[in-house]
């Protein structure tokens, strides 16, 4: 296959990702608990954490976007429509995680606003500068809490797609594999389980992961591409 970025783009995003992931100190708290953790910790050490996991996204989703793209030049109309579909999905589950770290970005940079009932760029007080970031909190987590829904309908829909477009054999499957992961994954926020998250979205990555090794590879390739029609 031709060296393009996609693969690159799936194997490398969740790998940023996952180090940030792991390495943020907020898990599982919510509300002011959650604030409270981001106020408290150096600043700095975040903002670089924020900054990779920012960077992992923006490459793994641009790499399922350029997958689809990819599909597409090899599908029928029918299955283009699908792709176009899960391309949307993608975009929504991006916009979604921005807002999200746009809610840890605003309790993060709570300490640098003075507090000052004078100063009209300041807190008033302590209340209002907790109610505040609240009030932001929420509704970043409100748009995040829907990001495994779209993530994982496009997950679905590009296994679905690649199912259709070319009968799997051995390796192959990893496209289907998309499928149940990505129901999986989007049923997070109806589990709302934390530690049901804590596994799904691991092995989420791992699969974006793995099929981009494949394809780097040369094991595996894209349904409908070029390198695909001529082995089949």
């Amino acid at each position: 296959m031709g060296r393009d970025l996609t693969p690159y783009m799936l194997a490398g995003g969740p790998i940023l990702l996952m180090v940030a992931f792991f390495s943020w100190p907020q898990t599982n708290e919510v509300g002011y608990d959650a604030i409270n953790i981001l106020m408290e910790e150096e600043r700095t050490t975040l903002m670089i954490m924020l900054a990779i996991a920012t960077t992992g996204i923006v490459i793994m989703f641009g790499g399922l976007y350029l997958l689809i793209q990819k599909m597409k030049k090899g599908a029928g109309e029918m299955h283009q429509q699908m792709l176009t579909v899960g391309g949307m999905c993608i975009i929504a589950a991006l916009a979604l995680f921005m807002a999200g770290f746009g809610g840890n970005v605003n309790s993060i940079n709570a300490n640098d606003i003075e507090i000052d009932a004078d100063d009209d760029l300041a807190w008033d007080d302590e209340v209002d500068q907790m109610t505040s970031i609240r009030v932001s909190w929420d509704a970043a987590n409100s748009g995040w809490a829907m990001m495994p829904v779209m993530w994982g309908m496009a997950m679905i829909l590009v296994g679905v797609t690649a199912f259709m477009m070319q009968k799997p054999s051995g390796i192959d499957y990893m496209w289907s594999l998309l499928m149940p992961v990505g129901l999986g994954f989007s049923l997070a926020p109806i589990m709302n389980n934390p530690a049901y998250f804590d596994m799904i979205f691991p092995l989420t990555m791992l699969v974006h992961i793995v099929i981009g090794v494949m394809m780097v590879m040369g094991k595996l390739d894209a349904p409908g591409s070029s390198d695909s029609a001529s082995e089949a």
